[in-house]
């Protein structure tokens, strides 16, 4: 996707930012205006996290973290300030445990009026394409929980039910073997806490929006629908602004405001793209594509894939 999108809707100039999990490809550079950069990590730690040589990050370029993101909230990590005109998150939303209790978070450090700039994969066209969109039930029960680090469902479901490249071939045999690779990464992660992480969330544009009429319904996060860009063709990842809205409105007309932001909107119709051979050749387009882009978020979620096809293989690849 085209950043200028992005760009397009904010002034860095004469506003002040947070991005999120920049890495080594911010869309907001310090050059450009007043940005602070939040990840769940240091610099240092990111340095080691992507020591490895084959990994195609820049660690020259990646950016120094402002703000770590962890155990608290993003409203503490910034030190109480509710006072940025927006925050932009690529390729990270569908990486959270807990999508709804993330949104709210963000909400409380914007200023009325401020946008939550979401890059997000479409399912359909990533190594995400077999599997079905995320539901309603799954995030009220991750909201509910409080998850802070991706759970065994979320870790297995990204790890058996996406196809990477490497994998086995779906013969019988093989694909029982990935099983049980999948759930032994699975265990371990339970017994040792580990955070493993995972693409916890797909969407396409459509179910985006229906994830976030639930989360107005339950009154949340204040949000409305700035924009929503459906997947360019030949493209694998759709724009999402939210507009946060004003504290001193009420739940009903909170909620008038999404609905009306939300039928504004002009969606077009999907086609699925599960099953079918031509899909499964444009999804490997689409992620070399997305690779190209976001090369580090992409290394990044298939980390776990990798691990259990090592571990197959009987060695580690990380």
């Amino acid at each position: 996707m085209d950043r200028r999108l992005i760009l397009d809707l904010i002034d860095p100039a004469r506003q002040r930012g947070l991005e999120i999990g920049a890495l080594d490809r911010p869309v907001v550079s310090r050059a450009m205006g007043d940005i602070g950069y939040v990840d769940r990590a240091s610099r240092a730690e990111l340095l080691v996290w992507y020591a490895d040589p084959a990994h195609p990050i820049d660690r020259a370029a990646l950016v120094e973290v402002d703000h770590l993101w962890g155990a608290e909230t993003l409203l503490e990590a910034v030190g109480g300030q509710r006072a940025f005109d927006y925050v932009i998150a690529s390729h990270v939303i569908e990486h959270v445990p807990d999508m709804f209790g993330w949104l709210m978070e963000i909400a409380a450090v914007l200023r009325d009026g401020g946008l939550g700039l979401f890059v997000v994969p479409d399912k359909r066209f990533t190594f995400d394409w077999p599997r079905p969109v995320s539901t309603r039930g799954e995030f009220v029960d991750a909201h509910l929980r409080g998850l802070r680090r991706p759970d065994i469902r979320q870790i297995f479901n990204h790890t058996y039910e996406t196809r990477p490249e490497g994998a086995p071939e779906r013969d019988d045999d093989a694909w029982s073997e990935y099983a049980r690779g999948c759930v032994a990464l699975c265990r371990q992660a339970d017994a040792e806490k580990t955070y493993i992480d995972a693409h916890c969330w797909v969407f396409t544009p459509r179910s985006m929006l229906e994830a976030l009429d639930l989360l107005s319904r339950l009154d949340l996060a204040p949000f409305e629908v700035a924009n929503l860009t459906p997947t360019p063709p030949g493209d694998a990842e759709f724009l999402l602004a939210l507009r946060r809205l004003p504290d001193g409105l009420d739940a009903a007309t909170r909620r008038a405001r999404f609905q009306a932001s939300a039928a504004a909107l002009d969606l077009p119709e999907e086609q699925s793209t599960a099953g079918a051979p031509e899909a499964v050749a444009a999804a490997q387009v689409a992620l070399a594509r997305a690779a190209a882009i976001e090369n580090s978020t992409i290394w990044r979620a298939t980390a776990p894939l990798r691990h259990v096809i090592g571990m197959l293989r009987g060695r580690q690849l990380r």
